[in-house]
C-alpha cells in the first residue's frame, strides 16, 4: 500500500510539472515591443573595389531612432604592393566593415 501511495504521489507531481510546461502560444503578447531593423554594408564601387561607409550616414541614421547593435567585418582585402625600391612585395589588408541598427516599429492600429 505505502508503494502504491508513494507511486500516485509520483506519478501526481509528474503531471503537475508537465502541465506547467505546456506551450502558453506562438504570438507574443501584444505588449511586448517589436523591433524592425537595417543594415548599412560597403558598396562595391569596380571590380574587387569598394566604398567604406560614410560616419555621416551611421551618425544620421542614429538621429532618427536607429540604435547601432553591431559592427561587423564584410570585406577583406588583400593585395600584394611592390614598394618603390625593389625587394619583396608586402601583403595589404583593408578591411571593410558593416553596421547593423534596430529600432522599436512604431505602433499599427
Amino acid at each position: 500500500m505505502k508503494i502504491a501511495r508513494w507511486m500516485f504521489a509520483f506519478l501526481t507531481l509528474a503531471a503537475v510539472l508537465v502541465w506547467a510546461q505546456r506551450d502558453r502560444g506562438v504570438a507574443p503578447p501584444r505588449e511586448l515591443p517589436t523591433w524592425e531593423y537595417l543594415h548599412l554594408q560597403p558598396q562595391e564601387i569596380g571590380v574587387g573595389e569598394y566604398q567604406q561607409v560614410s560616419w555621416y550616414q551611421v551618425t544620421a541614421l542614429g538621429a532618427q531612432g536607429w540604435e547601432l547593435i553591431s559592427v561587423t567585418p564584410w570585406v577583406l582585402r588583400n593585395d600584394l604592393h611592390k614598394p618603390q625600391k625593389e625587394g619583396e612585395s608586402r601583403l595589404v589588408t583593408q578591411n571593410y566593415v558593416a553596421y547593423y541598427f534596430k529600432r522599436q516599429r512604431p505602433e499599427q492600429r
